[in-house]
């Protein structure tokens, strides 16, 4: 490229970018919230249907919050790292989900449950340690949410199918709006 002052930004930047920016929050609130009301409206549905869209929720917020740790400028040392695992363990979660549905029905429970314990505490102490983070408090609701729904099916792994898919729903539901609203607040000026 010519030296001509203008720097030309790819497809990869523009995907940074977007997980960085209020956009990428809210799209996966979107993405969160919407499969919460798929599962809410369909309680009686496949496993596999459940694991497909719970594996696409945990996939994409994943992706996104790969990109991010990669390319985010603002990010630094600890918080980059914590992202990134968190990036890790969301893209293998949802991989497994959808490579092994049936197989892994006995312990998906148990998976379901770690994983959010996992996720919501890396999420709040990547919030707590961002102190100029915006909408820190929301991001902080979104990881205790998450630790405690997934402490719940950890200490109930024997409960029915159907009160998980409406527990799961309903994470998802309020997990989706508290990310949508963090992402809006972070929009704002």
């Amino acid at each position: 490229m010519a030296d001509s002052g203008i720097t030309v930004w790819g497809p990869g930047h523009r995907a940074g970018e977007l997980a960085r920016s209020g956009w990428g929050v809210v799209l996966l609130g979107v993405v969160s919230f919407v499969a919460g009301v798929l599962v809410l409206a369909w309680p009686g549905a496949t496993v596999l249907a459940i694991a497909i869209v719970f594996a696409a929720q945990v996939l994409v917020g994943g992706v996104l919050r790969l990109v991010a740790a990669l390319s985010a400028e603002e990010i630094r040392g600890g918080g980059r790292v914590l992202l990134a695992l968190l990036a890790i363990v969301s893209i293998l979660a949802g991989v497994l989900f959808l490579r092994h549905p049936f197989q892994t029905l006995t312990v998906l429970t148990l998976l379901l449950g770690l994983f959010w314990v996992l996720a919501g505490v890396l999420e709040i102490v990547h919030a707590a340690g961002a102190r100029d983070m915006p909408a820190r408090g929301w991001a902080i609701a979104a990881g205790v949410l998450g630790a405690l729904a997934g402490v719940v099916v950890l200490v109930y792994p024997g409960m029915s199918l159907l009160p998980l898919v409406w527990f799961l729903g309903l994470e998802l539901l309020i997990y989706g709006a508290l990310t949508i609203a963090r992402g809006l607040r972070a929009r704002r000026p």
